[in-house]
């Protein structure tokens, strides 16, 4: 009767902790789930550091999970695993929060500078008009002309990648036509000078 209690007092317990020490799916889920919708946001373009480090603390978990997967069932145990994916889980939130917010930013940023570049292209436009073209500038002016379609082009694809959320694309974009409608109007000027005859 006293071996039969002795056994009952050391394998009940065991039995307990065996099926306690389940692995973390539901926290390996929504870790999964909040990384994936951070992706979805973007994130790992417009929060790329946020975005990274939420992912590397996910796969360190799931390295964990299945470090404890490979013990012997009673000597299993999850809690420091489950504790990095709740942490990967608030990671990637933050990370698809952060998403959000650059990209908020960089349309506000695009919206001026698109103005701008309407203002510039026009500027541009009445430059070109009012250069006099004569038979020294004659074919620089035609060239400008080419450049300057050119950098509208450029413009009106730059303004269709932001109108479709593709800011990151559509900065560099204007970026790159802002710097040539900076050079077409020193070309400009420049054509003009040359047909003066003070160039």
């Amino acid at each position: 009767m006293k071996k039969t209690l002795f056994v009952a007092l050391w394998v009940a317990p065991l039995l307990f902790l065996a099926g306690c020490a389940e692995p973390p799916k539901a926290e390996s889920d929504a870790a999964n789930a909040a990384l994936q919708a951070a992706k979805t946001a973007e994130a790992d373009q417009y929060a790329g550091q946020a975005y990274n480090a939420a992912r590397d603390t996910l796969n360190a978990a799931l390295a964990a999970v299945k470090e404890q997967d490979g013990k012997f069932a009673l000597f299993r145990n999850y809690d420091a695993a489950k504790a990095q994916l709740v942490k990967a889980t608030e990671m990637a939130n933050q990370a698809g929060q952060a998403a959000a917010a650059e990209k908020d930013r960089l349309k506000n940023e695009l919206t001026t500078m698109q103005m701008e570049l309407v203002a510039a292209l026009a500027a541009a436009d009445t430059a070109l008009m009012k250069a006099p073209v004569g038979k020294g500038n004659k074919a620089d002016i035609e060239l400008i002309k080419s450049d300057l379609s050119a950098a509208r082009t450029a413009f009106d694809a730059a303004v269709a990648d932001f109108n479709q959320g593709k800011y990151l694309t559509a900065r560099t974009k204007m970026q790159t036509v802002r710097q040539r409608v900076t050079n077409i109007t020193n070309e400009i000027a420049t054509a003009t000078e040359k047909a003066k005859g003070k160039k």
